[in-house]
């Protein structure tokens, strides 16, 4: 016994001695206190693997250049061509302004390049589709409807920005991949739909799922940028519903330039900054298109690239306010050429050339550059901006301006575009007009902060005003707000000009919900930005499945509480819920909710009542309203709810619940009732019937059955 006892101290004693070493071991040492990525996420994920597949340009791990894009582009519209279409420039023909183009005019001065484009959409409620709708001849395009809004969204304006049509391809990708699917698990957590851009519920957090949050503190700086758990990092963002591409997409028709500036990028990589430009060029590169300069007066009889002078600054060609105010960009005077010092370092008063200026006599009075684009009559003829001093000189701004001017599905003589997006880097901003002035603000200068505000919110980039930054002329934005009363935004993304390969995925990743928010708004900016500034929107509420109850029979009633102020418009195809019912099968119930895709929605409009409801800020002035679904009461399986409301100027839809795209789910059981006492007796007899007289016959054959055994016996028996 006493040998026994001094085994177990001595047993003890070492166990303990070794978890004591643990313990120091541990320590010294300590190990991560949250998860790993390979933790919650599929390996395919947290290694960054788009699920789109490709090579390494369309994994976002090396730089597109033209010819790869184009290519991509191409295959991309071949695979998707119910909703995708791809364009190079314009077939041309008379423009809005009585000028005679050929597909020529848009074509690169040097490499005869024009811009490739895509044209993406659904086509509406009958989902017509890209090669739908009305065809506009001089554009190229199909898929043209009145009622649909556009949306203009270009990168590459600068050479040099490579980012800038990383980004639109990035988005180009995403929606080929998704349009479609719903319900799928982006980032192989087994969840769905939790985690789409910016701070959808609210509570100052970027990543609303808290995937990214739970991770250690190692692991939440995925891009290296210094922010824990931002955008761009490995679980923030990064679950959307796809139900809100797909509707976005089907509402909307998008117009998407990744590459303007074809000729000065093919410059840029294979001459003046060619791979690994980000070591040998980190903070120059080639900016402008390849115009010819000259440099006057001596002509450039070779044709060659004069480094020194040629080109022109895209992002100076509009017409807007050309070449004012003189000062406010390099060079001083508007229109002319000054050599360059050191292009390469990224010195260079010929960076931001103007483009020349014009001298026709654009209103045929026998004079010109009288009356430049700025809004105002400045000759005082009655006619506004009708003699401009430059601008729109490049085949580059050309094809802008014409796909902008010649946009008009609804012919009223105005561009469609009621929103444009431009891509450039770097410097991490959204920027908004007024670019031309400073001390100076629009119209709309609140209503700009509102959306910039929103766009700032999904990327931590600063929002400020364009001349904040710096004054410049003629640009794309101040040209579309100024001209065409377009919501114009130029988002400075990255960096660097010549971005590491190792940064594009994260980069675009940061960016991707910006042209999703854009195309969102494109139906009424304004509006939306005057709703959204009082917070209309958000005090709404739709019944909650867990509030809602079922009815015992009928119909099941939809509630929403709406504000006073809210201008909701009574036309059911605007305002109304969507609904549908599912079954889950085995299949559906191991696959989830990505095979309800295939369940068509219906539509229910609401009607209102005379009840008051109380809005989410406590204030009791809300009207309810109310949609009756038409549900059978033989239906057993679960409802799907939501609710789609447009306003009298026509911006559709503001969806609840949020984030769009998601709905509301509750489960019904069978309630169709079984008849009266008589009929469910009779029911019982006739059933009762058939099960017993069905046993007795049975019974009685297997009686019968095992008489005949002994006999056969004796049979076999005696033989």
């Amino acid at each position: 016994m006493r040998n026994a006892k001094a085994i177990l101290l001595t047993l003890l004693l070492f166990n303990s001695l070794a978890l004591t070493g643990s313990i120091g071991m541990t320590t010294q040492d300590d190990p991560p206190e949250g998860l790993a990525p390979e933790d919650i996420w599929s390996l395919d994920y947290a290694n960054h693997f788009y699920p789109w597949g490709g090579n390494e340009k369309i994994q976002f791990k090396e730089f597109h250049d033209y010819f790869t894009m184009r290519d991509r582009m191409m295959q991309l519209a071949e695979q998707n061509d119910n909703i995708m279409s791809f364009h190079e420039g314009l077939n041309g023909g008379t423009n809005a302004r009585g000028e005679e183009t050929t597909a020529d005019t848009y074509k690169g001065w040097h490499y005869s390049h024009p811009s490739p484009w895509m044209k993406i959409t659904g086509g509406g409620e009958e989902l017509e589709g890209v090669y739908g709708g009305e065809c506009n001849d001089f554009v190229g395009d199909c898929g043209n409807y009145e009622n649909i809004p556009d949306i203009q969204l270009v990168g590459n304006h600068h050479a040099r920005e490579w980012m800038s049509y990383e980004v639109p391809m990035m988005f180009l990708e995403t929606i080929a991949y998704y349009y479609g699917t719903a319900g799928i698990d982006n980032d192989g957590d087994g969840l769905i739909d939790e985690d789409t851009w910016g701070d959808s519920d609210g509570d100052g957090q970027l990543d609303d799922d808290g995937d990214c949050l739970s991770l250690d503190p190692s692991f939440q700086d995925s891009n290296g940028d210094g922010e824990l758990c931002g955008p761009g990092d490995l679980g923030v963002d990064e679950d959307f519903p796809e139900q809100q591409i797909t509707d976005l997409v089907n509402t909307r028709e998008i117009y998407l330039i990744p590459m303007l500036n074809v000729d000065g990028n093919r410059y840029d990589r294979e001459v003046f900054c060619p791979e690994p430009a980000w070591e040998s060029c980190p903070s120059g590169g080639w900016r402008k298109n390849l115009r010819n300069n000259g440099p006057e007066p001596l002509p450039d009889l070779t044709q060659n690239i004069d480094e020194d002078c040629d080109g022109v600054d895209l992002n100076r060609n509009y017409q807007f306010e050309w070449g004012w105010p003189l000062g406010a960009t390099i060079p001083l005077i508007p229109g002319t050429c000054t050599p360059a010092e050191d292009e390469r370092a990224g010195i260079s008063n010929n960076d931001v050339y103007t483009g020349p200026f014009d001298t026709s006599d654009n209103d045929g009075d026998g004079l010109i550059n009288e009356d430049n684009v700025d809004g105002e009559d400045d000759d005082n003829d009655g006619k506004v901006d009708e003699d401009w001093a430059g601008g729109n000189s490049e085949p580059e701004t050309r094809f802008i301006q014409d796909l902008t001017e010649m946009n008009d599905d609804d012919g009223d003589g105005a561009s469609d575009y009621k929103a444009t997006l431009t891509w450039h880097s770097y410097s991490e901003l959204v920027l908004y007009p007024w670019g031309h002035c400073t001390g100076c603000e629009t119209p709309d200068h609140a209503e700009l902060i509102y959306h910039g505000n929103k766009m700032a919110e999904m990327t931590t980039y600063e929002n400020m005003q364009s001349s904040d930054l710096y004054p410049t002329t003629g640009d794309y934005c101040d040209w579309h707000y100024g001209v065409h009363d377009s919501y114009c935004y130029t988002i400075e993304i990255g960096t660097a000009f010549h971005q590491r390969p190792e940064d594009i995925d994260h980069i675009a990743v940061r960016n991707l919900g910006i042209p999703f928010y854009m195309v969102q708004i494109s139906d009424n900016p304004r509006e939306r930005a005057q709703i959204g500034i009082q917070e209309i929107d958000k005090s709404q509420w739709l019944i909650s499945s867990e509030n809602l109850s079922i009815p015992s029979d009928g119909w099941v009633p939809i509630t929403m509480c709406i504000a006073p102020d809210f201008p909701f418009t009574n036309d059911q195809n605007h305002t109304h819920v969507m609904w549908r019912t599912v079954k889950p099968t085995r299949q559906q119930s191991d696959f989830g909710p990505k095979e309800w895709i295939e369940a068509d929605w219906e539509m229910t409009g609401f009607e209102e009542t005379q009840n008051n409801c109380t809005l989410k800020d406590n204030n009791n002035t809300g009207t309810t309203i109310v949609a009756n679904l038409p549900v059978p009461d033989d239906f057993s399986g679960k409802l799907h709810y939501k609710s789609m409301l447009g306003t009298r100027s026509g911006t559709f839809p503001f969806s609840y619940p949020e984030p769009a795209g998601t709905y509301e789910e509750i489960s019904i059981a069978y309630r169709a009732p079984y008849g009266n006492t008589f009929m469910a007796l009779l029911l019982f007899f006739i059933v009762a019937t058939a099960v017993w007289g069905g046993l007795g016959i049975a019974l009685k054959i297997m009686v019968d059955s095992g008489k005949d055994e002994p006999q056969l016996g004796k049979k076999e028996a005696q033989g």
